[in-house]
């Protein structure tokens, strides 16, 4: 927005499916940052772009999914960092309740109150001089077609969030004129939501129409939806302890990137580095390091790094460009971790020619696994899909096991037969066949296509129930 109205300019992390703001009212130079992310370079430049000053940094929810950086914008310009009152955070910042206000500017802030993805999630609506609503900065109250999940507390407060989450969506939000917009920082793409819009702003008249949500009045049809969630990183657990205690403070210019050698590389593996390997399915297959994790920078990378990297082992990255290596060390540092110790220089052409070796999987389509089952020679069939796609219909007796679930349950696979591994569209099957090689399986099949295509070829399929 510019002239009159007040400023936002938006900052996404795709990786995490997130937006977060800067807001800002340039004829008075004053801004605040809304659930702003750890690497705060981005925030400061454009408010010096535009010359203004950042006062707050507005927090809707102490996040599970993602390092806050309220102390690193406080560290660099002295802004107060504001969260609500009794959300348990252990440095200085101001409490905020239902009903506070803040000024930006002409404009005024208002803080609601708006629990269900958290219990003391807030809501920030933004007024202009008239006091008339211009928008809602609603983190994971209300998203672009969804809410946030309210199972990230335990399923003892899991029914409980959710009815807190239908009050907010009905009551607490049903004053907001229609032509208000609506800023989420959850979106599609998030594991925090289940929605699968691609759009990161809407209106509150868009959603009152389209938002499956605020289209379901009744309480129990609310709850059941709300709760329709699929799994999600293991690393939230270790996110929301962290924001309240407040993770190290990196500054605004985070250093480079180390290359290593091959010799190098080797040498922090046999110290217990993990090798988190960028490149896609298809060309990790064609030969890598043994042992290295498969995790695409083409999807939610720093995600699943966090799920299926123990958060005790220092990393190694290897294949992709330098590009992407700097790129992936800043989306770990966005979930705290920093213990990168640098990337392979080189790629796999350094590694083989240092002598060592790589290690293949065969790639296949869906058409060739229909071939093998029908060969009826032996082989297991891993599905690493998750139970809600499962159910829909799988291949003829495969063996659902998720990504999460490999380390811990590989050892129950047979040895002697080839295991043959696809997921919805290739990407968790990646992911799944680098782990099933960690467990000691050696003849691993990487299925490439989708499992839709099990469907477009007119196979049947294995329905439950």
């Amino acid at each position: 927005m510019a002239g009159p109205d007040p400023r936002v300019d938006l900052f996404e992390a795709t990786e995490l499916g997130n937006t977060t703001y800067l807001v800002s009212d340039p004829d008075s130079g004053e801004a605040v940052a809304i659930d702003p992310l750890r690497d705060v370079d981005q925030y400061l430049a454009s408010a010096e772009r535009l010359g203004v000053r950042i006062t707050h940094s507005l927090e809707t929810h102490v996040h599970n999914d993602f390092v806050s950086g309220s102390r690193e914008l406080q560290a660099e310009t002295g802004s107060m960092i504001a969260s609500a009152a009794g959300a348990g955070l252990e440095y200085a910042h101001r409490p905020l309740e239902h009903g506070d206000e803040l000024a930006v500017g002409r404009f005024r802030i208002w803080v609601r109150h708006t629990p269900g993805h958290t219990p003391q999630h807030l809501s920030y609506t933004l007024h202009g001089p008239d006091g008339d609503v211009l928008a809602l900065f609603s983190g994971g109250a209300l998203m672009v077609g969804a809410i946030a999940r309210t199972d990230l507390f335990g399923p003892h407060l899991a029914t409980h969030l959710a009815l807190e989450a239908f009050k907010t969506v009905h009551v607490r939000l049903r004053d907001l004129p229609d032509t208000a917009a609506l800023y989420p920082t959850h979106g599609g793409g998030s594991f925090c939501g289940a929605s699968t819009s691609g759009q990161r702003t809407s209106t509150m008249g868009h959603e009152r129409l389209t938002n499956p949500f605020l289209l379901t009045t009744e309480q129990m049809p609310f709850i059941a939806r709300a709760l329709h969630q699929g799994p999600y990183p293991d690393y939230y657990r270790l996110m929301s302890p962290l924001n309240r205690l407040g993770a190290p403070v990196l500054g605004r210019h985070w250093p480079g990137l180390k290359k290593l050698t091959a010799d190098q590389t080797e040498q922090h593996r046999e110290l217990g580095a993990a090798i988190v390997d960028l490149r896609g399915g298809r060309e990790y297959d064609r030969g890598h390091i043994p042992g290295s994790f498969n995790i695409g920078f083409e999807g939610p990378f720093s995600a699943w790094v966090g799920w299926v990297v123990p958060r005790e082992r220092p990393i190694v990255l290897a294949g992709g460009s330098d590009a992407e290596h700097a790129e992936a060390a800043k989306q770990l540092r966005r979930i705290g971790i920093d213990n990168v110790i640098g990337a392979l220089d080189g790629g796999m052409d350094a590694w083989a020619a240092s002598g060592r070796e790589l290690t293949t999987f065969e790639t296949a389509d869906v058409e060739d696994l229909a071939r093998w089952v029908l060969s009826a020679e032996p082989m297991t069939v891993v599905d690493a899909r998750d139970e809600n796609e499962w159910v829909h219909g799988h291949v003829p007796g495969a063996v659902r096991m998720p990504v999460s679930a490999i380390s811990h349950h590989a050892h129950e696979l047979p040895r002697e037969a080839p295991v043959a591994v696809h997921c919805g569209v290739g990407y968790r099957a990646a992911i799944a066949a680098s782990l099933l090689e960690q467990a000691g399986l050696r003849r691993i099949v990487h299925v490439i296509g989708p499992y839709s295509d099990w469907d477009r070829l007119h196979l049947a399929a294995t329905i439950p129930g």
